[in-house]
């Protein structure tokens, strides 16, 4: 028997060698599409595999390189699978909340320019031709470029538009025509991406899928044992491939892009190692990449596009975290505040314009739905909240379904409940082993003992930055609660269980997707990107795993709320 993980469910199934994979997932209770039985010929059941399987000659080589058909894919040993590989999922959260800035100055720009014709009289070649007309005589151009240059001039009749990045020609397009660019958060679960119109700022489409990388581990760790044991190129290829089907389902000429993600993410899709990373002191290879172009990286956008990625202060606190300063503007205040970005990594940042102090806290995946029996992401037929009423449990369910599981901000909501209704204690145990939510959706003790190390570790990470500069959560000007778990959490409940602490609801700002939010602003504005540099310089990393304060913090939060019960005494006298 091989045993069969589907993502972005959870689910997990026993099977016979030489199963489908579609059988598996009926088996397993999962639609993964398909349309013909199984036969292959309406090639719906795509999916992205890891492990022992059978299926080479079924792998969708033509779309990328890691979709395969279910229904004509074998398990031969364990295996991971992806479900979705459709870009565009309305269910994947990719809002903000859009701050912007008032410098439009995008990483490309489009000039007009008007050249004459060559002649027997003035046969001068046509990229100097390009120079003359710009006024730009130190203009440079890749060969990608130069090497459609001439068909270009004479297909638009030396009436066109250059596009610029600095002093470099990458692209000629007919006059007035938009240019385009993408912002891209790349997180460790989901890709998150917007088409933007350069000339204006414009957000004109979102798009969005599941980092494919999931098949390879739930976390950074895993993903960097697994590079360990098996190498890069994998997880390189699976990066990639979840991108160029974003840029794919926009189906425009993009001649710009901003990424934003952590450390690991930006190492393994530029083919860096991260074995450093994963080991005392934790340095990476680069926290300032350069700006890449689109060819060199394998991103099936105009080849010359200059691909600027937002910078980090350390190997566990990346761009990602410096876009969520820059979208939540934090750096710009007088009074300190606190970012708390909650996610599979948990980073707190806690500062103002004079200082900034970042940590890392590994706080696990029971927030995106791992490690918890019934968990899921946050898609379609989860349960997103839950209400208990004396005997009865009430829920809602991500669009209007038939609940398959649970999603993160559904799991506080239920340890929420159940410990304000007495059914759990404060080291969040129950007298029977596990509850039920819904029809076949239950809690265990040990997934709620997942919610409350999580919870635990987060919270442990304020509590260390707020000693290191001595003051407390009452001196805090605001507390930003970023990533798209944060959108749909209910603060209230939150502070019932310890994650965040207890202050007026006008101190929180749930922010949403601060590193897409950051992202943009980068792609749009010179200034943007110069603050993001001086953000990662200036922000200083706090080691937890070296702190003493942490472990005692920790310990400390290891029950609900807390100990130290009088830090929530409103919350728990309501």
């Amino acid at each position: 028997m091989h045993k069969v993980t589907f993502f972005p469910s959870n689910k997990v199934v026993e099977v016979e060698d030489g199963t489908t994979v579609f059988q598996a997932a009926v088996e397993a209770g999962i639609d993964i599409g398909g349309s013909c039985g199984g036969s292959g010929s309406c090639g719906r059941c795509k999916i992205t595999i890891e492990g022992h399987c059978e299926d080479d000659q079924y792998a969708l080589k033509s779309e990328n390189s890691d979709l395969h058909l279910g229904c004509k894919t074998k398990i031969k040993g364990d295996v991971f699978v992806l479900t979705s590989t459709e870009a565009g999922q309305p269910q994947i959260s990719s809002s903000h909340q859009n701050i912007l800035s008032a410098d439009l100055s995008p990483l490309v720009i489009s000039k007009i320019f008007r050249a004459s014709k060559p002649s027997l009289e003035n046969s001068e070649a046509d990229f100097e031709r390009i120079k003359r007309a710009l006024c730009k005589n130190d203009l440079t151009a890749s060969n990608y470029t130069l090497k459609k240059l001439s068909v270009l001039l004479r297909k638009y009749g030396w009436n066109a538009d250059a596009v610029l990045h600095c002093d470099e020609l990458i692209d000629v397009v007919p006059s007035g025509q938009r240019v385009y660019g993408l912002a891209i958060d790349i997180g460790t679960t989901t890709i998150a991406a917007e088409l933007i119109d350069l000339q204006n700022g414009e957000i004109l489409s979102k798009a969005s899928e599941y980092n494919r990388q999931v098949v390879c581990g739930d976390d950074v760790i895993s993903r960097m044992m697994y590079e360990e044991e098996c190498g890069q190129k994998r997880l390189t290829e699976l990066i990639l491939s979840a991108i160029n089907n974003i840029v794919e389902f926009f189906n425009k000429d993009i001649h710009a892009m901003c990424l934003s993600g952590n450390t690991i993410m930006i190492h393994m899709l530029l083919g860096l190692p991260t074995n450093n990373i994963r080991f005392e002191p934790y340095v990476p290879v680069t926290n300032f990449p350069p700006v890449w172009k689109a060819k060199d990286l394998g991103i099936n956008i105009i080849p010359s596009a200059p691909i600027f990625i937002i910078p980090g202060c350390a190997g566990y606190v990346g761009g990602d975290i410096t876009a969520g300063v820059i979208a939540s503007r934090l750096s710009e205040c007088d009074t300190p505040s606190l970012l708390i970005d909650v996610g599979t990594n948990g980073e707190v940042v806690l500062g103002c314009r004079d200082w900034i102090l970042a940590c890392s806290t590994s706080a696990g995946p029971s927030f995106e739905g791992g490690g918890i029996s019934c968990g899921m992401r946050g898609i379609s037929g989860a349960i997103d909240s839950v209400c208990i009423n004396g005997k009865s449990i009430e829920y809602t369910v991500i669009g209007n379904e038939s609940p398959v599981g649970i999603c993160g901000s559904g799991i506080i909501d239920a340890v929420a409940q159940l410990f304000q209704n007495g059914i759990i204690d404060k080291k969040g145990r129950m007298k029977d082993e596990e509850i039920t939510i819904a029809d076949k959706i239950t809690l265990t003790n040990d997934d709620i003992s997942n919610v409350i190390r999580t919870k635990a570790a987060i919270f442990a990470g304020c509590c260390v930055l707020l000693d290191v500069v001595g003051i407390g959560f009452e001196d805090l000007d605001f507390i930003y609660v970023a990533g798209g778990f944060g959108e749909y959490l209910n603060v209230e409940s939150a502070q019932v269980i310890g994650l965040l602490p207890s202050l007026p609801s006008e101190k929180y700002r749930v922010i949403g997707n601060a590193s897409l939010n950051g992202a943009n602003l980068c792609l749009l504005s010179a200034e943007e990107r110069k603050k993001a540099g001086k953000i990662a310089r200036s922000m200083t990393y706090v080691d937890l795993s070296s702190s003493n304060s942490f472990f005692e913090q920790y310990s400390s939060a290891l029950f609900i709320p807390h100990t130290n019960t009088e830090m929530f005494q409103k919350k728990l006298s309501d």
